[in-house]
Protein backbone atom coordinates (compact mmCIF):
# COMPACT_ATOMS: atom_id res chain seq x y z
CA UNK A 1 0.00 0.00 0.00
CA UNK A 2 1.39 3.50 -0.73
CA UNK A 3 -0.71 6.33 -0.31
CA UNK A 4 -0.60 10.28 -0.47
CA UNK A 5 -2.33 13.35 2.05
CA UNK A 6 -2.09 16.44 2.61
CA UNK A 7 -1.40 16.87 6.56
CA UNK A 8 -4.70 18.10 7.39
CA UNK A 9 -7.20 16.38 5.72
CA UNK A 10 -5.42 13.60 7.20
CA UNK A 11 -5.22 14.69 10.82
CA UNK A 12 -9.04 15.91 10.74
CA UNK A 13 -10.12 12.14 9.76
CA UNK A 14 -7.99 10.86 12.37
CA UNK A 15 -9.73 13.11 15.00
CA UNK A 16 -13.17 11.71 13.73
CA UNK A 17 -12.59 8.34 13.85
CA UNK A 18 -10.58 8.51 16.49
CA UNK A 19 -13.98 9.18 19.16
CA UNK A 20 -14.86 5.44 18.43
CA UNK A 21 -11.13 4.03 19.05
CA UNK A 22 -11.41 1.68 22.37
CA UNK A 23 -8.80 3.34 25.20
CA UNK A 24 -9.40 0.17 27.54
CA UNK A 25 -9.80 -3.02 26.01
CA UNK A 26 -8.21 -6.60 25.97
CA UNK A 27 -8.99 -6.47 22.17
CA UNK A 28 -5.81 -5.05 20.97
CA UNK A 29 -6.50 -4.69 17.41
CA UNK A 30 -9.83 -2.32 18.58
CA UNK A 31 -6.97 0.52 20.09
CA UNK A 32 -6.29 1.24 16.17
CA UNK A 33 -7.30 3.03 13.35
CA UNK A 34 -7.86 1.18 9.85
CA UNK A 35 -6.65 2.41 6.68
CA UNK A 36 -8.41 0.89 3.98
CA UNK A 37 -7.62 1.87 0.28
CA UNK A 38 -8.75 -1.26 -1.50
CA UNK A 39 -11.88 0.30 -3.05
CA UNK A 40 -11.18 3.06 -4.77
CA UNK A 41 -10.96 5.52 -1.88
CA UNK A 42 -9.03 5.79 1.14
CA UNK A 43 -11.38 4.84 4.25
CA UNK A 44 -10.51 5.57 7.76
CA UNK A 45 -12.28 3.26 10.50
CA UNK A 46 -12.54 3.16 14.06
CA UNK A 47 -14.64 0.62 16.11
CA UNK A 48 -15.54 0.16 19.92
CA UNK A 49 -17.91 -3.11 18.94
CA UNK A 50 -21.29 -0.64 20.36
CA UNK A 51 -20.12 2.49 18.00
CA UNK A 52 -17.80 3.06 15.18
CA UNK A 53 -16.95 5.89 13.16
CA UNK A 54 -15.96 5.67 9.26
CA UNK A 55 -14.52 8.39 7.37
CA UNK A 56 -13.51 9.07 3.62
CA UNK A 57 -10.13 11.13 3.58
CA UNK A 58 -8.76 13.07 0.88
CA UNK A 59 -5.34 11.44 -0.29
CA UNK A 60 -3.48 9.54 -3.62
CA UNK A 61 -3.95 6.03 -3.64
CA UNK A 62 -0.21 5.12 -5.37
CA UNK A 63 -0.93 1.22 -4.70
CA UNK A 64 -3.99 -0.08 -2.63
CA UNK A 65 -4.00 -1.51 0.25
CA UNK A 66 -4.98 -1.21 4.30
CA UNK A 67 -3.14 -1.57 7.27
CA UNK A 68 -4.36 -1.29 11.32
CA UNK A 69 -2.60 1.31 12.97
CA UNK A 70 -2.28 1.79 17.24
CA UNK A 71 -4.72 4.44 16.97
CA UNK A 72 -2.41 6.90 19.44
CA UNK A 73 1.15 6.35 18.29
CA UNK A 74 -0.41 7.30 14.47
CA UNK A 75 -2.32 10.40 15.90
CA UNK A 76 1.20 11.92 18.11
CA UNK A 77 3.42 11.34 14.99
CA UNK A 78 0.93 12.86 12.14
CA UNK A 79 0.44 15.76 14.50
CA UNK A 80 4.14 16.47 14.75
CA UNK A 81 5.21 16.13 11.00
CA UNK A 82 6.49 19.11 8.96
CA UNK A 83 3.50 21.25 8.26
CA UNK A 84 4.12 23.26 5.24
CA UNK A 85 2.10 24.61 2.04
CA UNK A 86 2.51 22.06 -0.58
CA UNK A 87 3.84 19.34 1.36
CA UNK A 88 2.58 15.52 1.36
CA UNK A 89 2.56 13.22 3.27
CA UNK A 90 3.59 9.63 2.51
CA UNK A 91 2.52 6.37 4.35
CA UNK A 92 3.33 2.41 2.71
CA UNK A 93 3.47 -0.43 4.18
CA UNK A 94 6.04 -3.00 3.92
CA UNK A 95 5.75 -7.05 2.94
CA UNK A 96 7.20 -7.37 6.72
CA UNK A 97 3.99 -5.44 7.91
CA UNK A 98 6.14 -2.51 9.05
CA UNK A 99 4.37 0.82 7.98
CA UNK A 100 6.44 4.13 6.64
CA UNK A 101 5.34 7.33 7.67
CA UNK A 102 7.37 9.61 5.50
CA UNK A 103 6.92 13.69 5.45
CA UNK A 104 9.85 15.83 3.95
CA UNK A 105 13.26 14.57 5.85
CA UNK A 106 10.99 13.22 8.67
CA UNK A 107 10.57 9.07 8.44
CA UNK A 108 8.85 7.17 11.00
CA UNK A 109 8.51 3.15 10.70
CA UNK A 110 6.14 1.85 12.89
CA UNK A 111 4.33 -1.94 13.26
CA UNK A 112 1.43 -2.24 11.11
CA UNK A 113 -1.32 -4.74 12.29
CA UNK A 114 -3.06 -7.34 10.10
CA UNK A 115 -6.01 -5.49 8.96
CA UNK A 116 -8.09 -8.31 8.38
CA UNK A 117 -8.31 -8.83 12.36
CA UNK A 118 -9.72 -5.42 12.47
CA UNK A 119 -13.71 -6.22 13.39
CA UNK A 120 -15.91 -4.82 10.63
CA UNK A 121 -18.50 -2.44 11.08
CA UNK A 122 -22.14 -3.85 11.39
CA UNK A 123 -23.84 -3.37 8.32
CA UNK A 124 -27.31 -1.66 8.72
CA UNK A 125 -30.03 -1.60 5.82
CA UNK A 126 -30.92 1.96 4.55
CA UNK A 127 -34.21 1.94 4.31
CA UNK A 128 -35.44 5.30 4.92
CA UNK A 129 -33.22 7.91 5.76
CA UNK A 130 -34.63 10.29 8.17
CA UNK A 131 -33.05 13.36 7.03
CA UNK A 132 -32.17 16.55 9.65
CA UNK A 133 -30.17 19.30 9.85
CA UNK A 134 -26.82 18.96 11.13
CA UNK A 135 -26.85 22.56 13.21
CA UNK A 136 -30.72 21.71 14.82
CA UNK A 137 -29.41 17.67 15.25
CA UNK A 138 -26.42 19.17 17.36
CA UNK A 139 -28.28 22.02 19.04
CA UNK A 140 -31.24 19.11 20.27
CA UNK A 141 -28.50 16.64 21.20
CA UNK A 142 -26.33 19.86 23.39
CA UNK A 143 -30.09 21.01 24.70
CA UNK A 144 -31.11 17.64 26.38
CA UNK A 145 -28.29 15.40 27.27
CA UNK A 146 -27.14 17.37 30.54
CA UNK A 147 -30.40 15.50 32.12
CA UNK A 148 -28.94 12.20 31.24
CA UNK A 149 -28.00 9.71 34.35
CA UNK A 150 -24.66 8.33 34.98
CA UNK A 151 -23.43 5.09 35.29
CA UNK A 152 -24.61 1.75 34.41
CA UNK A 153 -27.42 1.43 37.25
CA UNK A 154 -30.06 2.02 34.12
CA UNK A 155 -28.94 2.41 30.65
CA UNK A 156 -32.12 3.78 29.41
CA UNK A 157 -31.38 6.93 32.02
CA UNK A 158 -27.92 6.64 30.02
CA UNK A 159 -29.61 7.39 26.43
CA UNK A 160 -31.39 9.44 24.98
CA UNK A 161 -34.86 8.56 23.35
CA UNK A 162 -35.43 9.58 19.73
CA UNK A 163 -38.30 9.37 17.79
CA UNK A 164 -39.67 10.23 14.49
CA UNK A 165 -43.96 10.55 14.10
CA UNK A 166 -44.85 11.86 10.42
CA UNK A 167 -42.41 15.21 10.69
CA UNK A 168 -41.70 15.99 14.01
CA UNK A 169 -38.40 14.86 15.57
CA UNK A 170 -38.33 14.59 18.92
CA UNK A 171 -35.13 14.07 21.63
CA UNK A 172 -36.09 13.07 25.07
CA UNK A 173 -33.79 12.71 28.33
CA UNK A 174 -34.50 12.10 31.64
CA UNK A 175 -32.51 11.01 35.02
CA UNK A 176 -35.20 10.83 37.96
CA UNK A 177 -34.83 14.52 39.02
CA UNK A 178 -36.02 15.88 35.53
CA UNK A 179 -37.23 15.42 31.98
CA UNK A 180 -35.43 17.59 28.66
CA UNK A 181 -37.73 17.53 26.01
CA UNK A 182 -36.50 19.58 22.28
CA UNK A 183 -38.61 18.79 18.90
CA UNK A 184 -38.44 20.26 15.53
CA UNK A 185 -40.11 19.87 12.41
CA UNK A 186 -38.64 18.40 9.45
CA UNK A 187 -39.33 18.98 5.71
CA UNK A 188 -40.63 15.73 5.36
CA UNK A 189 -42.74 13.20 6.54
CA UNK A 190 -41.61 9.87 7.94
CA UNK A 191 -42.90 6.33 8.84
CA UNK A 192 -43.37 6.39 13.07
CA UNK A 193 -39.56 5.19 14.47
CA UNK A 194 -38.18 5.43 17.58
CA UNK A 195 -34.76 4.22 19.34
CA UNK A 196 -32.42 4.52 22.55
CA UNK A 197 -29.22 6.05 22.01
CA UNK A 198 -26.33 6.00 24.15
CA UNK A 199 -25.39 9.06 25.70
CA UNK A 200 -21.24 9.28 24.92
CA UNK A 201 -22.16 8.59 21.39
CA UNK A 202 -24.23 11.39 20.67
CA UNK A 203 -21.96 13.64 22.58
CA UNK A 204 -18.80 12.76 19.93
CA UNK A 205 -21.48 12.94 17.04
CA UNK A 206 -22.40 16.73 18.73
CA UNK A 207 -18.73 16.92 18.72
CA UNK A 208 -17.67 16.19 15.42
CA UNK A 209 -20.41 17.64 13.49
CA UNK A 210 -19.86 21.08 12.23
CA UNK A 211 -22.44 21.63 9.57
CA UNK A 212 -25.04 24.73 9.82
CA UNK A 213 -28.78 24.23 9.05
CA UNK A 214 -28.25 23.93 5.16
CA UNK A 215 -25.84 20.64 6.24
CA UNK A 216 -28.00 17.79 6.34
CA UNK A 217 -27.07 14.22 8.07
CA UNK A 218 -29.50 11.01 7.12
CA UNK A 219 -30.34 9.03 10.42
CA UNK A 220 -31.23 5.30 9.18
CA UNK A 221 -33.26 3.12 12.08
CA UNK A 222 -32.77 -0.50 13.13
CA UNK A 223 -33.69 -2.92 15.85
CA UNK A 224 -29.88 -2.65 16.84
CA UNK A 225 -28.62 -0.09 15.24
CA UNK A 226 -28.59 3.70 14.31
CA UNK A 227 -26.84 4.88 11.21
CA UNK A 228 -26.05 8.26 10.49
CA UNK A 229 -24.19 9.65 7.34
CA UNK A 230 -23.37 13.17 6.61
CA UNK A 231 -21.06 14.13 4.24
CA UNK A 232 -17.90 12.03 4.02
CA UNK A 233 -18.33 10.36 7.55
CA UNK A 234 -20.39 7.16 8.73
CA UNK A 235 -21.50 6.75 12.73
CA UNK A 236 -23.20 3.44 13.40
CA UNK A 237 -24.25 2.57 17.32
CA UNK A 238 -25.72 -0.06 19.09
CA UNK A 239 -28.83 1.02 20.49
CA UNK A 240 -29.90 0.94 24.26
CA UNK A 241 -32.42 -2.59 24.62
CA UNK A 242 -35.95 -2.00 25.85
CA UNK A 243 -38.71 0.37 26.02
CA UNK A 244 -38.08 4.04 27.13
CA UNK A 245 -40.32 5.16 30.13
CA UNK A 246 -44.28 6.78 29.34
CA UNK A 247 -42.86 10.29 29.69
CA UNK A 248 -45.91 11.61 28.29
CA UNK A 249 -47.56 10.68 31.54
CA UNK A 250 -45.31 12.59 33.50
CA UNK A 251 -46.34 15.56 31.87
CA UNK A 252 -49.09 18.02 32.58
CA UNK A 253 -50.47 21.08 31.16
CA UNK A 254 -52.11 21.68 34.12
CA UNK A 255 -51.07 24.53 36.23
CA UNK A 256 -52.41 27.27 39.57
CA UNK A 257 -49.18 29.47 39.02
CA UNK A 258 -47.81 30.67 36.03
CA UNK A 259 -44.84 33.00 36.06
CA UNK A 260 -43.53 35.12 32.64
CA UNK A 261 -39.93 36.40 33.94
CA UNK A 262 -36.45 37.71 31.85
CA UNK A 263 -34.03 34.66 31.74
CA UNK A 264 -31.17 36.41 31.52
CA UNK A 265 -31.97 38.29 34.78
CA UNK A 266 -33.06 34.81 36.10
CA UNK A 267 -29.99 32.94 35.29
CA UNK A 268 -27.93 35.65 36.24
CA UNK A 269 -29.49 35.78 39.64
CA UNK A 270 -29.37 32.13 40.12
CA UNK A 271 -25.77 31.51 39.36
CA UNK A 272 -24.78 34.30 42.04
CA UNK A 273 -26.80 32.23 44.60
CA UNK A 274 -25.05 28.95 43.45
CA UNK A 275 -21.63 30.80 44.80
CA UNK A 276 -23.09 30.09 48.37
CA UNK A 277 -24.08 26.39 47.61
CA UNK A 278 -20.24 25.67 46.20
CA UNK A 279 -19.57 23.19 49.42
CA UNK A 280 -23.26 21.75 49.07
CA UNK A 281 -24.90 20.74 46.08
CA UNK A 282 -27.80 19.92 47.51
CA UNK A 283 -28.52 23.17 49.20
CA UNK A 284 -32.09 24.43 47.72
CA UNK A 285 -33.00 27.18 46.31
CA UNK A 286 -36.01 28.47 47.54
CA UNK A 287 -38.51 30.69 45.32
CA UNK A 288 -41.38 32.60 46.70
CA UNK A 289 -43.85 33.87 43.92
CA UNK A 290 -46.31 36.62 45.26
CA UNK A 291 -47.23 39.63 43.99
CA UNK A 292 -45.53 39.70 40.63
CA UNK A 293 -42.66 38.89 42.29
CA UNK A 294 -40.40 36.60 42.29
CA UNK A 295 -37.77 36.16 45.22
CA UNK A 296 -34.69 33.88 45.82
CA UNK A 297 -33.05 32.41 48.93
CA UNK A 298 -30.14 30.48 49.52
CA UNK A 299 -29.05 30.32 52.91
CA UNK A 300 -25.64 27.89 53.83
CA UNK A 301 -23.03 27.72 56.24
CA UNK A 302 -21.13 30.46 53.85
CA UNK A 303 -24.14 32.63 54.21
CA UNK A 304 -27.09 33.76 52.58
CA UNK A 305 -28.15 35.42 49.36
CA UNK A 306 -31.45 37.14 48.31
CA UNK A 307 -32.87 38.85 45.11
CA UNK A 308 -35.96 39.53 43.40
CA UNK A 309 -37.16 39.67 40.16
CA UNK A 310 -40.77 41.29 38.70
CA UNK A 311 -42.10 38.78 36.91
CA UNK A 312 -45.88 38.90 35.38
CA UNK A 313 -47.96 36.61 37.27
CA UNK A 314 -51.00 34.49 36.99
CA UNK A 315 -52.25 32.84 39.87
CA UNK A 316 -51.79 31.32 43.06
CA UNK A 317 -48.77 32.77 45.45
CA UNK A 318 -46.40 30.32 45.88
CA UNK A 319 -43.29 28.94 48.22
CA UNK A 320 -40.99 26.12 46.87
CA UNK A 321 -37.31 25.23 46.40
CA UNK A 322 -35.13 23.25 43.61
CA UNK A 323 -31.51 22.28 42.83
CA UNK A 324 -30.37 25.70 41.32
CA UNK A 325 -28.21 23.80 38.80
CA UNK A 326 -31.14 22.01 37.68
CA UNK A 327 -32.62 25.15 36.92
CA UNK A 328 -29.72 26.92 35.47
CA UNK A 329 -29.19 23.69 33.13
CA UNK A 330 -32.71 24.40 31.56
CA UNK A 331 -32.50 28.13 31.52
CA UNK A 332 -29.01 28.34 29.64
CA UNK A 333 -30.29 25.97 26.98
CA UNK A 334 -33.19 27.92 26.52
CA UNK A 335 -32.93 30.97 23.30
CA UNK A 336 -35.98 33.44 24.42
CA UNK A 337 -35.77 36.58 26.06
CA UNK A 338 -38.93 35.74 28.18
CA UNK A 339 -39.44 31.88 29.43
CA UNK A 340 -42.89 30.81 31.10
CA UNK A 341 -42.68 28.48 34.55
CA UNK A 342 -45.75 26.33 35.14
CA UNK A 343 -46.54 25.17 38.49
CA UNK A 344 -48.90 23.39 40.72
CA UNK A 345 -48.27 22.63 44.26
CA UNK A 346 -45.31 22.50 46.35
CA UNK A 347 -44.39 19.22 46.02
CA UNK A 348 -44.96 18.89 42.12
CA UNK A 349 -42.50 19.81 39.29
CA UNK A 350 -42.10 22.98 37.58
CA UNK A 351 -42.36 23.18 33.44
CA UNK A 352 -40.43 25.19 31.76
CA UNK A 353 -42.11 25.41 28.15
CA UNK A 354 -42.42 27.73 25.00
CA UNK A 355 -46.47 27.76 23.56
CA UNK A 356 -45.52 25.75 20.45
CA UNK A 357 -43.92 23.41 23.13
CA UNK A 358 -40.45 23.20 20.96
CA UNK A 359 -39.19 22.24 24.42
CA UNK A 360 -40.15 21.04 27.67
CA UNK A 361 -38.19 21.37 30.87
CA UNK A 362 -39.24 19.42 34.13
CA UNK A 363 -37.69 20.14 37.35
CA UNK A 364 -38.49 18.38 40.08
CA UNK A 365 -38.67 20.40 43.42
CA UNK A 366 -36.38 19.51 46.77
CA UNK A 367 -37.48 19.79 50.29
CA UNK A 368 -36.74 22.71 52.58
CA UNK A 369 -36.60 23.68 56.05
CA UNK A 370 -39.49 26.26 56.47
CA UNK A 371 -37.99 28.53 59.22
CA UNK A 372 -35.12 29.18 56.37
CA UNK A 373 -37.60 31.62 54.68
CA UNK A 374 -37.58 34.24 57.06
Amino acid sequence: MKLYFQKNDLISAIQVVGRAVASKTTISIMECILIDATKGQIVLIGNKSEFGIESICKGEIAEPGKVALEAKLFQEIIKRLPQNEGTKLYIETEDNGNCIIRCEKSVFKIMGRNADEFPSLPIVEKQEAVVVSQFSLRNMINQTIFSTANGENNKKMAGEYFEIKDNLFSVTSLDGHRISIRKTCLKDSYSEQSAIVPKEVLADLSKIMSGGLDDMVEMYFSKQYLLFHYEDTTVITQLVEGEYFHVKQMLSTDYETKIIVNRKQLLEDIDRARIMARDNDKQPLILKIAEDNLSLKIISDLGRMDAEIPVKQEGKDLLIGFNPNFLIDALQNIDEEEVSLYFTIPRSPVFIRDKEESYIYMILPVNFNADQVE
